[in-house]
């Protein structure tokens, strides 16, 4: 599968720790959702550029009592990058152990496209999930194609993306600072991925997509707003540079501690932003 070089380089070594740390988990209202689209029996999953594994971990132990539990007895983890599945597997070494107790976790090679690594027979998956990543994907026919045939008669493609809310000033001012620099790459906001629906594979082989949003809002520090923003591909250190970044980074900067409209505090005396994001769901089903 190829890569774009937008995610060669900002997924590439020494990336992936901060990705790992500021890019924010999934709201416990998704996950509820998707566990009432699975089946109540035990779960084969294929994870597609499953990354350093924030939402896998989700899948294999709640972290705390409002995220539901997942029977789990297969999660194929299929990931191109080297760097990420090495992350991926630092962060289950994190999961507590008796959450893994009778799971195969595995992270293997491979793309959108390609499955034949997972150790996963083909029309065995209970789910196909690919969270924070679909946008990347070079060829949604192919991809499309391969999903297909690994997923059970019924069984959900889930798509799942993060993306901080626009409705007000602030948040904003945010997007158009850093957007204009993601170098024409594929990213979710820009809607490229929505071309999957023009392909022959979606309309012959899926029913059509179910699609929800879950608004919600995490507490950040202003560091904290810095790290995520400065995690993204076209942000990171491999792809903005020099005196482009010091530039970058001063505007960041005074914006983030600007109080524009629409900016609240969860406490102000503390420094704690409330910073808020859309999380979008796109199921779609293969045809029985």
């Amino acid at each position: 599968m190829a890569v774009h070089n937008v995610a060669v380089a900002g997924f590439g070594e020494g990336t992936n720790e901060l990705y790992d740390r500021a890019l924010p988990s999934y709201p416990a209202a998704a996950l509820q959702f998707i566990k009432k689209e699975l089946p109540d029996s035990p779960l084969t999953i294929v994870e597609a550029g499953s990354g350093t594994g924030i939402f896998s971990r989700l899948l294999l132990s709640p972290p705390n009592p409002e995220y539901p539990r997942f029977d789990v007895k297969t999660l194929a983890a299929v990931e191109p990058s080297s760097g990420m599945r090495a992350a991926f597997e630092k962060g289950l070494a994190k999961v507590p152990k008796q959450d893994l107790e009778g799971k195969n976790v595995i992270t293997v090679d491979g793309g959108f496209d390609d499955f034949s690594n997972s150790g996963v027979a083909k029309g065995d998956a209970d789910a196909v999930v690919i969270a924070q990543a679909f946008h990347w994907c070079p060829d949604y026919q192919k991809a499309l194609t391969e999903i297909a045939e690994y997923l059970k008669p019924g069984a959900p493609l889930i798509l799942i993306w993060n993306l901080e809310q626009n409705q007000d000033e602030w948040h904003q001012a945010l997007r158009d600072l850093y957007q204009p620099l993601d170098q024409g790459s594929p990213q979710y906001y820009r809607g490229g991925w929505k071309k999957l629906y023009d392909t022959d594979a979606y309309k012959s082989l899926f029913e059509p997509a179910q699609i929800e949003q879950f608004p919600w809002h995490m507490g950040m520090t202003e560091e904290g707003i810095r790290d995520r923003i400065f995690s993204k591909s076209y942000l990171t250190e491999n792809n903005l540079k020099g005196q482009e970044r010091e530039d970058f980074e001063k505007k960041l900067r005074q914006l983030i501690a600007s109080d524009g409209p629409g900016k609240e505090y969860i406490d102000k005396d503390a420094g704690i932003i409330k910073y808020r994001y859309n999380t979008d769901l796109v199921i779609m089903r293969k045809r029985k």
